[in-house]
């Protein structure tokens, strides 16, 4: 179904059409101001480049889509809030200037045939495999850009991908890619627990009278109905149906012949055979061998001749015949949920103890305190079941795998230069329990030795090794030079301007 869904992301098309070079390094030390400063169109600065508004909508809309997409639907103000999607985006923005002043300094320019190649090859701006230009326009005009605007982008994603492509080239000797080796080979095995203080306030107890109090001050109440008022769109639950289809697709065949077709097979299909039907019949390559299936989708998701039907037709019924310009479906509507408005009644409750939860700074620290306490002793007991149980008590995220000094954990966990000291400091012989506390969020890591695993290619695993190697190398050093970057680089964010 996916050909002739209707998205509606065209505010965010613009940042999906060159795949924008993302090294994930994390940032700190932003310099937040909350009152002014900033131009009207810009939301902060990095250096002398600009941070514009339209940037972080786009980058932020795109977060959200891709989130909704992974999560299967909408997403809560409290997800984005949990998934610090808005902390996310700053970074990704920030990281982005600090490569393209980088790309700057050393002069990694595009030529003007790199320039005109990468925007005529784009996919979105082709016709028949050519490039059309009144497309290239339509759509620019369509995200609000200019040209200049759009090719000063594609400008500075090649200065990235030339500075990438520097890196990743550097040459390396034999000697040294050995000594790295042998870094990489001290490994150990790690069971990695993150604790995150912000999302352990969920679990601190609000009794009745304390709710009762915050209720009956009339300032709160005000910031209970701002707060309702912000995230009652995702509150509110759509309207949605749950669906089956069949599609003959109009591409090169003739109208009639299609429609004598799907006439022929809205004879044979029954509410009882449709996923069978559909198998045999539907040429939608995503519903072939799911018996035309649809999943659940809300108003708006699917053309508007498709969409009507979806929406009137009575469920566990078979449609007639929809023309739609994909070419014809029949539609079978399995299951169907009625829409609701959220109300500040049914939340506001809810929302006074997240308030009162928030503000309970010791008994969050208390109870941060005791839970790395009992994952300690579960963990030096070697208590598998304790420690899953208090993970998944606290929806904590709990992963095993290994960490070596070169690399870091295979886990993704992020670990400071500091901490990956302490790690292999000591007698590495014996299982360690370490816990490495930022402020935020608290990492508890129990390591244990590693076995060597049998080398059965030798040849084949130096090779594969080096390049590791060489990879492992370069995502290092741009680390490093960014890092050094933003040492050196004035960074403000203009809080006020930020907006969703």
């Amino acid at each position: 179904m996916s050909e002739f869904t209707k998205h509606k992301t065209a505010n965010i098309f613009a940042t999906l059409l060159i795949g924008i070079i993302v090294l994930s390094f994390m940032f700190t030390g932003y310099q937040s101001l909350q009152q002014g400063g900033g131009s009207p169109n810009a939301i902060g600065k990095v250096g002398d480049l600009p941070i514009k508004t339209e940037e972080y909508q786009q980058e932020y809309n795109r977060q959200i889509e891709f989130y909704k997409q992974m999560m299967g639907g909408e997403i809560s103000a409290k997800q984005i809030e949990a998934m610090k999607i808005k902390e996310s985006t700053l970074k990704n923005l920030v990281q982005r200037k600090l490569m393209v002043k980088f790309a700057t300094d050393i002069g990694a320019y595009p030529s003007l045939e790199e320039i005109k190649n990468e925007i005529k090859t784009l996919p979105y701006f082709l016709s028949n495999g050519q490039f059309d230009i009144n497309r290239y326009k339509a759509i620019l005009a369509a995200n609000k850009l200019t040209p200049a605007e759009f090719e000063a982008d594609v400008i500075n994603q090649l200065k990235m991908k030339n500075t990438q492509g520097l890196v990743q080239t550097f040459p390396l000797s034999k000697g040294y890619l050995n000594d790295l080796q042998k870094i990489r080979d001290e490994k150990l095995n790690a069971e990695i627990i993150s604790i995150s203080k912000n999302g352990l306030r969920n679990f601190v107890e609000v009794s009745k009278d304390e709710l009762a109090k915050f209720l009956a001050v009339e300032t709160n109440q005000k910031r209970l109905q701002s707060m309702f008022n912000e995230r009652k769109a995702s509150l509110d639950k759509p309207e949605e149906v749950k669906a089956r289809h069949i599609l003959l697709m109009a591409e090169g065949k003739k109208d009639a012949d299609l429609k004598v077709a799907i006439e022929k097979i809205a004879k044979e299909v029954t509410a009882s055979n449709f996923a069978k039907m559909a198998d045999k019949y539907t040429e939608d390559p995503s519903g072939k061998g799911k018996g035309g299936d649809l999943g659940t989708f809300g108003r708006g998701r699917m053309v508007p001749e498709f969409d009507l039907v979806a929406f009137t037709q009575k469920p566990g019924t078979v449609s007639a015949p929809i023309k739609t310009q994909f070419g014809y479906h029949l539609l079978l509507v399995e299951k169907k949920s009625e829409g609701h408005a959220a109300t500040f009644v049914e939340y506001k409750d809810k929302f006074a103890t997240e308030l009162i939860q928030k503000d309970k700074v010791e008994a969050i620290k208390k109870l941060t305190v005791d839970i790395a306490n009992s994952l300690r002793h579960a963990l030096e007991a070697g208590n598998a079941n304790e420690v899953k149980s208090i993970t998944e008590k606290y929806k904590l995220q709990y992963a095993k795998g290994s960490v070596n000094r070169l690399d870091g954990t295979s886990t993704g966990t992020n670990l400071t230069a500091e901490n990956m000291k302490e790690l292999f400091s000591g007698d590495i012989t014996k299982p360690q329990i370490h816990l490495f506390d930022d402020g935020a969020s608290m990492v508890m890591i129990k390591t244990t030795p590693a076995t060597a695993a049998a080398d059965l290619n030798e040849q084949a695993k130096v090779a594969t090794d080096n390049a590791g190697l060489k990879n492992a190398l370069s995502r290092k050093m741009m680390d490093s030079i960014l890092k050094k970057l933003e040492e050196e680089t004035k960074v403000k964010i203009y809080s006020n301007m930020l907006q969703e």
